[in-house]
């Protein structure tokens, strides 16, 4: 795992249950990478990951790149979230990528795709981020 900003940051609930791992991050070309872990209790009855777990992990993968791009100055408040499911996902390794497509001072846009333990892209993302201060966060 590269030497992160997030290693002052305490994880949030969600990402170990979602088996969240920083793989790599570039702050100034704005993109993400991670590792998810698709475990059997996130099942549908068809023998899949469920759609709304994927969109978390999506999810997951770009509000983390919010706190990267503004240096830990702000976090990502996702207000707009679409996915497109490609294939259905097994359990297994997941990775995501993430991509700030456009940044001002108050909303981020981004770009998300997942990709299964054999690097086929299953889903893709875009979201839209209300961009909140750490400090007014605590209020």
């Amino acid at each position: 795992m590269p030497a992160s900003i997030f290693d002052d940051f305490k994880m949030p609930p969600v990402a170990v249950l979602l088996g969240w791992k920083l793989i790599d991050v570039n702050v100034e070309e704005k993109w993400i990478k991670l590792g998810f872990d698709a475990k059997p209790e996130f099942l549908n009855p068809m023998g899949n990951i469920q759609g709304g777990i994927l969109a978390a992990m999506l999810d997951d993968t770009m509000g983390p790149l919010v706190v990267a791009a503004t240096n830990r100055e702000s976090f990502g408040t996702t207000i707009d979230l679409n996915v497109s499911f490609i294939r259905p996902v097994r359990p297994g390794s997941i990775t995501a990528t993430a991509q700030i497509t456009g940044m001002g001072t108050r909303v981020a846009f981004m770009e998300g795709k997942l990709f299964d333990a054999n690097e086929r892209l299953c889903a893709r993302a875009t979201a839209t981020a209300l961009l909140v201060k750490f400090e007014r966060a605590a209020e």
